[in-house]
């Protein structure tokens, strides 16, 4: 009965704890497709709930070369949002289609020092798909049924006409 009670306590105080965490975000994960050497950018909503005012910083736990944040680090009133722009730029070698994980990190901490040091953080889930190389006929001209056709049995008369001529000479040596 102890140890019950206890777990509904927990229940009850983790979502306190989160709330004086001080730092919503939203969305909760952000994905990325691109193609060769495009580029693409997403926002990301980062909010203060507490009544202080807090400094945050947004990075990329991996990947730095590839995603790009901005701005990195800035002050945001009690209540404040701010929206961050996340960019992701990558030149994919040919054909070789791939998948990038990493967390996008959002850490905060209270401007005030005098108050109790407990940074706060969330780690955003974010992936980058790569899509393959698609070379495409601009030219959009289609060969009509009947040539098709046409061109097909052409190669079979002259492959016939071929093993003929192959046949005879082949009985000609024999002979």
């Amino acid at each position: 009965m102890k140890n019950f009670l206890i777990l509904i306590l927990i229940f009850i105080l983790i979502p306190v704890l989160s709330q004086a965490a001080g730092i919503q975000v939203s969305p909760s994960k952000i994905d990325f497709v691109l193609r060769a050497n495009e580029s693409a950018s997403k926002e990301l909503i980062v909010a203060n709930p507490t009544a202080d005012v807090q400094i945050f910083e947004v990075y990329p736990d991996e990947f730095l070369e590839i995603i790009k944040v901005s701005p990195i680090s800035f002050t945001l009133e009690a209540g404040g949002r701010k929206i961050v722009t996340v960019t992701a730029h990558f030149a994919m070698p040919e054909n070789n289609p791939q998948i990038l994980k990493t967390n996008l990190s959002v850490v905060g901490k209270p401007l005030i020092e005098t108050r109790l040091q407990a940074n706060t953080g969330v780690k955003i889930p974010l992936s980058i798909s790569m899509e393959p190389i698609i070379i495409e006929n601009k030219s959009n001209k289609r060969i009509s049924p009947e040539l098709f056709y046409a061109i097909l049995v052409a190669i079979a008369l002259g492959l016939g006409f071929i093993t003929q001529l192959v046949i005879k000479r082949n009985k000609k040596r024999n002979n």
